[in-house]
């Protein structure tokens, strides 16, 4: 039997470490990502301020499926045939499978006719070089009010100020920030943008763009040197390309078990998918850890013919964004806080977090 791993998300590190705890006999596991090293996303804001070197981001595929006694192949997933049970990669290898797994994450993609003035930093393998070029750039602006635009507007700010750099980073959001958490956090939030040197353009969005130039929907007019797009997740296509079950926008649809619906030798975490049962579940790294602990459970499972066993979300959990120069914003259920203890703690959960998969 062979079971076929696709992506090096949180999930499939989870597997490959229960792998290596309790091997699989007489199964061939393969690992199938597109580059060696999987970037931790969690800590990008961190990379991008310069608190973190590259090595403390990234995690070897490579060795970890080795220590796992699992085929590594650095190739990219172009097409899966169910009837037959293949997928097909870019070198244009055919591999037969059993039981087939995605974590592969979302992209972003901003509109088409913009993307020549893009920072493509998706895959999360082009983020570490692209970010660092363009933190440095003449005029930096961020698309996207969410956690990752904040953070990443907010950690280029704090990076351009210890270096000498004019702290002229633009953050462009549709609505106001953070508009997936409270008010009181949103509120926050703003104010502290604010304060460290942050512009914000809420309530606004892009019209027009050119190679220097940027036109929001409110008229106003901006310089910008390339914009980088955070503006939420995308399916990546390969899932409606092959026909699978999906969601409207394109992403893996899974039952509870994260079992693609209707096709149970398929499974799916992560970004890459949406839970039919849970059609709203932001597509985060809370929840991706979560599902990690089922799926290598769920895939045993149908594997021995067992039972499975089925997700449900939690309905609050620890949130920790990193605002810059050490300092986080905490938030749970309607408490908020923000100090450089928050950071402290988002800096352990982090680092905690990675070396697990270092050992």
């Amino acid at each position: 039997m062979t079971i076929l791993l696709v992506g090096g998300g949180h999930a499939h590190l989870k597997c490959l470490l229960e792998i290596r705890k309790k091997p699989l006999p007489n199964q061939n596991i393969l690992l199938i990502s597109p580059n060696r090293y999987q970037y931790y996303s969690g800590m990008f804001s961190g990379y991008t301020e310069g608190l973190y070197s590259i090595d403390e981001i990234r995690i070897d595929l490579k060795t970890m499926s080795e220590k796992a006694g699992v085929t590594f192949i650095e190739d990219k997933v172009t097409e899966i045939s169910v009837t037959d049970k293949t997928l097909e990669t870019k070198a244009g290898t055919k591999i037969s499978f059993s039981v087939v797994s995605f974590d592969t994450g979302s992209l972003i993609e901003g509109p088409s006719s913009f993307k020549d003035y893009l920072v493509q930093i998706k895959p999360n393998y082009l983020f570490a070089k692209k970010i660092m070029e363009y933190r440095e750039v003449e005029f930096p602006i961020v698309v996207g009010g969410g956690a990752s635009g904040v953070e990443i507007a907010l950690a280029i700010t704090a990076w351009r100020k210890k270096n000498g750099l004019p702290t002229n980073v633009s953050l462009i959001t549709s609505s106001n920030l953070l508009p997936s958490s409270s008010t009181k956090a949103s509120k926050r939030v703003t104010y502290i943008a604010k304060q460290k040197g942050l512009s914000i353009i809420e309530d606004d969005s892009v019209a027009k763009m050119n190679e220097c130039q940027m036109i929001t929907q409110n008229g106003r007019c901006l310089s910008h040197s390339q914009v980088l797009w955070l503006t939420g997740p995308s399916p990546s296509g390969i899932f409606k390309k092959s026909s699978l079950p999906c969601d409207q926008t394109g992403f893996l649809l899974t039952e509870r078990t994260l079992q693609a619906k209707g096709l149970p030798f398929i499974f799916g975490a992560g970004d890459c998918i949406t839970l039919e049962a849970f059609p709203d579940l932001p597509k985060n790294g809370v929840y991706a850890v979560r599902q990690a602990e089922l799926l290598w459970r769920n895939i045993t499972s149908y594997i021995n013919g067992e039972m499975y066993f089925t997700f449900t979300p939690q309905r609050h959990y620890l949130s920790l964004l990193s605002t810059g120069n050490k300092e986080a914003l905490l938030q749970y259920g309607s408490f908020t806080a923000h100090n450089k203890l928050a950071w402290k703690l988002k800096n352990k959960i982090d680092t905690d977090y990675i070396k697990k998969f270092k050992k």
